[in-house]
């Protein structure tokens, strides 16, 4: 079943959920590949442990979760692509700086391959581009992206590898990222307007964070709680996420990604292929499935 054929003049609605599997696990990063598939980590904040895991944003199906790779905690996912995910681990666990590349395969998360003695600058056009500290000076390679292979050493030529990173543009054309505005933007007072009879621009903290697809604005912002004394005391924001028909000039769907919180979290949501994806709660992914009208 495709995403429009869920409409049918209905409004937005939940697609799918993806939830953490105990109350210490947050979700803490997601990347997205040219195909649809979201990819993130699992960390448990007790146990300093981690796990990848990766879905099919179109159906929400889990492809594969509860993978680990061997350094528990200091790793960082550095991209997804149409194969894989790169992920960077560090020289030492406590430091970060960069060494070690390991590649899973996006669908089935086994390793593809690891090369732990280089860093990761790039990936462009199946190839790998990677860094390698040798006796007080960089060492550059191409690695093929799905065998591991090093298939080319560039010496010390440094900058020939970062005039080829200044030419590789990373257009994700399938992906709709929010832009934050502040009172001191133009269009401020157009988006205060609309969200007139919900927010109190006074209790405003941060940024509205929107983005525009086909017939609906997806807005986020952070709003002080002013109806709580203890959270009033604690400076303690609520974070709202509202989606706008401006066909019907009316909010059809409406949502708290963070009830609570100390501090506005930014660029919160994006849009995939017509699926709105955002995180609630640092537990949960939602995905909600967005008509598209352009």
């Amino acid at each position: 079943m495709s995403i429009l054929s869920i409409f049918k003049g209905e409004k937005p609605k939940p697609l799918w959920r993806f939830k953490t599997q105990a109350p210490s696990v947050i979700i803490w990063k997601l990347l997205i590949s040219p195909d649809g598939i979201l990819a993130g980590e699992e960390r448990d904040t007790e146990s300093k442990t981690a796990s990848l895991f990766s879905l099919d944003v179109a159906s929400g199906k889990v492809l594969w979760r509860d993978v680990v790779i061997d350094e528990a905690w200091w790793f960082n996912s550095e991209r997804a692509t149409s194969d894989n995910i790169f992920i960077q681990k560090f020289r030492k666990p406590d430091m970060p700086e960069p060494k070690g590349i390991i590649a899973l395969d996006i669908y089935s998360g086994k390793l593809r391959w690891e090369q732990p003695d280089v860093s990761m600058l790039f990936e462009h056009d199946g190839k790998v581009y990677a860094q390698r500290e040798a006796l007080g000076r960089k060492e550059f390679f191409a690695i093929d992206s799905i065998s591991g292979e090093v298939l080319e050493a560039y010496g010390s030529e440094r900058d020939n590898i970062l005039a080829m990173q200044s030419t590789v543009v990373d257009a994700d054309l399938h992906s709709v990222y929010s832009m934050p505005i502040t009172p001191d933007d133009e269009i401020f007072s157009s988006i205060g307007n609309v969200l007139t009879d919900i927010l109190d621009v006074n209790e405003l903290r941060g940024t509205i964070d929107f983005a525009e697809y086909g017939k609906y604005i997806i807005f986020s912002y952070h709003e002080r709680i002013a109806n709580d004394p203890q959270a009033l005391l604690g400076n303690l924001l609520r974070n709202h996420l509202k989606i706008l028909d401006t066909e019907k000039g009316e909010i059809i769907y409406s949502d708290e990604p963070n009830a609570e919180t100390p501090y506005p979290v930014p660029e919160n949501f994006f849009i995939h292929r017509g699926v709105l994806i955002y995180v609630k709660e640092k537990r949960e992914i939602v995905g909600v499935a967005l008509v598209d009208s352009r």
